[in-house]
């Protein structure tokens, strides 16, 4: 009663279907998994996945603000850090005749051939910042305590050594509640 038949027309193996597979089973089911993404299946992948199609991996290249030396001679002081101005990279075009200290992340070969010919020298402020954090650390380190804890907050925290607590009595604690109940 619930089903139909329907009348195989003569010559005819697959019923409008196309394949003879293609009607058995699971049927016409499109792929498994993101099968379809970019094609039949594109609205719907759109739809339940919209990160799926964007790259967010791919990072686009910094840009890079730079300066040449013959920009320099504008500059009063002979010791110039271009980090703190916002730059980024010292390139060589012009010339200079002033003896510059120059801090900068980045320079090419010929920015630095031209500052050290004029007598100047070039530094990274990597290299600054790295001596600045080596000494903070060797100051923290001359600081601890042998369980590890700074000195001057080993106390303040409430952080004991094991033998002032072996010299403390145990306190007594009291119970609010059981006062209560024998009052």
């Amino acid at each position: 009663m619930g089903k139909t038949i329907t009348k195989k027309m003569h010559g005819q193996k697959s019923f409008g279907y196309g394949s003879k597979k293609k009607h058995r089973g699971h049927g016409s089911k499109g792929g498994c998994g993101l099968a379809g993404s970019k094609k039949h299946n594109k609205f719907k992948v759109w739809k339940e996945m919209p990160d799926h199609f964007n790259h967010t991996k791919l990072k686009k290249k910094s840009e890079e603000v730079v300066i040449n030396i013959k920009d320099l001679e504008s500059f009063k002081e002979n010791k110039i850090n271009l980090n703190e101005l916002g730059y980024t990279k010292l390139l060589g075009n012009g010339e200079t005749a002033k003896k510059l200290e120059i801090i900068v992340k980045k320079w090419s070969k010929q920015a630095e051939e031209k500052i050290k010919k004029a007598g100047g020298k070039i530094e990274s402020g990597m290299k600054v910042k790295e001596e600045a954090t080596k000494s903070k650390a060797d100051k923290e380190v001359n600081t601890r305590s042998p369980n590890g804890a700074p000195f001057s907050q080993s106390k303040k925290e409430g952080t004991e050594d094991k033998a002032d607590k072996k010299d403390k009595p145990i306190e007594e604690t009291k119970n609010p509640k059981t006062e209560e109940n024998i009052k």
